[in-house]
C-alpha cells in the first residue's frame, strides 16, 4: 500500500502541483467573478474559457500517457503527470458546473429531488458532460483503491484496467462537453472555421482519449517493427502483416465515425479536419514510441491526413458514399507515404509475389488494407446516412 501512496516527496509533489495549479486558477476565476462576472454558457468568452481548460485536461492525460509510453511513471499513484491531468479536470469540471449552477434558479441542492431539478433545467447539450464529469470522479476515486488493493499496472494492462477505462469514457464525454452544447444551438459553426474550432477540439481531444485506449491496435502509435513483414531486420513475418491490417480497419472505423459525426451536424470549411486530426496528432506523436525529441514526426501524418481530407470534402463532401470511402482509405494512403520517407522505398519479388515499402507487404495486402480502409468509411455512412426509406413507410 505504501507503494501506491507513495513517498512523503512523492505525495507533497502531487500536492504542489494540484493545489498550486487550481489556486491560481481559482484566483483568475474569482477576480472574474466579482469583476464582471464569468461568463454563461452560450457566450463566446465562456467557450474560449472552456476551450483553454480543456486544453489544460487534454495535455495532463497527453503527458500522463507519455509518461507510461516512456516508462518514467514512479510505482505510485501520486505521480506529477496525475497531479496535471486531475487538476484540469477539476478546474474543467467545476468551470462548467458552477456555470450552469448560476443560470439554475434555485439555492444549494439539499436534497436528491434538487438534484434532479438542477440537472432537469440544464441546457440542452451539457448533461452529457455532467454524466462524464462523474464517471471521471468516481473512476478517480476507485483507481486509486484499484492500485492500492491491486498494484500498478503495467504494459497493456494499463488500457484494460476497470478503472481507466471509465477515466476514459469520463474524460471523453467530459470534453464533448462544448460539442453537444454547440450540437443544440442552431447557430453554431456558421462564422467560418473560428465558429467551429471549440467544436473540432471537442471531438479531436475525444477522439485522442479513444486513440490512447487503442493504442495497442493502432498502426501510427505501434512500433514499425510490429508491422512490417518482408524487410531486413523485421521479425514479425505474416503477424505483423494481420496485426497490422487489423489495426488499419480498426481505426478506420473510428475516424470514419469522428469525421461522419461532425458532417452530420456542421458543415466543413477547409481546414476543420487538418484541425480536428491535427488535436489527435499531438496524441499520437505523445503514444508513439519514441525519444521525445522525434515525436513531432509522429504528428506529419495526422495532419497531412486532415489536409488530404479537407482537400477531398471539397471536391466529393456532396457524395457521401465516395466521400465516406475516401476518408479512411486517403488517411492510410498518406500515413504509408509518410512511413515510406522514413524508411525509403524498396520494391522486390518474393515467391513470385511483389513485395514493396514501406511495410514489406505484397502488393496485393497493401493495396488491399487500403481498400479495406475505404470500406470500413462506407459502412459507417451507411449508419450516419442510411438509405431513404420507401415512401409507403415513411410514417
Amino acid at each position: 500500500m505504501g507503494a501506491v501512496f507513495g513517498t512523503t516527496e512523492q505525495l507533497i509533489g502531487f500536492a504542489k502541483i494540484f493545489l498550486g495549479t487550481l489556486l491560481v486558477a481559482g484566483l483568475c476565476f474569482a477576480v472574474r467573478h466579482f469583476r464582471g462576472g464569468l461568463a454563461l454558457p452560450g457566450s463566446q468568452r465562456f467557450d474560449r474559457t472552456v476551450l483553454l481548460l480543456g486544453l489544460w485536461c487534454f495535455a495532463g492525460m497527453v503527458i500522463d500517457a507519455w509518461a507510461h509510453k516512456n516508462g518514467t511513471v514512479e510505482d505510485s499513484f501520486f505521480t506529477p503527470w496525475h497531479a496535471v491531468w486531475y487538476s484540469g479536470f477539476a478546474a474543467f469540471s467545476s468551470y462548467i458546473t458552477f456555470a450552469l449552477w448560476r443560470l439554475h434558479e434555485g439555492g444549494l441542492p439539499r436534497s436528491v429531488a434538487d438534484i434532479k431539478e438542477f440537472l432537469g433545467g440544464m441546457p440542452a447539450g451539457y448533461r452529457v458532460g455532467v454524466l462524464g464529469m462523474i464517471v471521471f470522479a468516481v473512476s478517480g476515486f476507485g483507481d486509486m483503491l484499484w492500485h492500492t488493493f491491486f498494484g500498478i499496472e503495467g504494459g497493456t494492462d494499463i488500457l484494460l484496467s476497470p478503472t481507466h477505462l471509465g477515466l476514459a469514457a469520463g474524460l471523453a464525454l467530459t470534453l464533448m462537453t462544448p460539442v453537444m452544447a454547440a450540437w443544440n444551438d442552431p447557430d453554431s459553426g456558421r462564422s467560418g472555421l473560428g465558429s467551429q474550432i471549440f467544436v473540432l477540439f471537442g471531438i479531436g481531444a475525444a477522439l485522442s482519449v479513444i486513440t490512447l485506449f487503442t493504442s495497442f491496435a493502432h498502426h501510427q502509435t505501434m512500433s514499425y517493427w510490429d508491422l512490417c513483414a518482408i524487410v531486413s531486420g523485421c521479425q514479425a513475418g505474416s503477424a505483423g502483416l494481420e496485426t497490422g491490417v487489423s489495426a488499419i480497419l480498426l481505426q478506420s472505423l473510428i475516424l470514419s465515425g469522428a469525421v461522419l459525426f461532425f458532417i452530420k451536424r456542421w458543415k466543413p470549411v477547409f481546414g476543420s479536419f487538418t484541425v480536428m486530426l491535427g488535436v489527435n496528432g499531438v496524441a499520437i506523436a505523445a503514444f508513439a514510441p519514441s525519444e521525445l525529441r522525434e515525436a513531432w514526426q509522429h504528428l506529419i501524418a495526422p495532419l497531412l491526413g486532415g489536409f488530404i481530407i479537407d482537400l477531398a470534402h471539397s471536391r466529393w463532401g456532396h457524395h457521401i458514399r465516395l466521400f465516406a470511402f475516401s476518408v479512411p482509405a486517403l488517411h492510410t494512403i498518406v500515413w504509408m507515404l509518410v512511413v515510406t520517407a522514413a524508411v525509403g522505398f524498396q520494391i522486390t519479388v518474393v515467391g513470385g509475389d511483389i513485395i514493396m515499402s514501406p511495410l514489406g507487404w505484397s502488393i496485393h495486402a497493401t493495396v488491399g488494407a487500403v481498400f479495406l480502409a475505404g470500406c470500413m468509411g462506407l459502412l459507417v455512412s451507411i449508419l450516419t446516412d442510411p438509405p431513404r426509406l420507401p415512401e409507403s413507410m415513411a410514417d
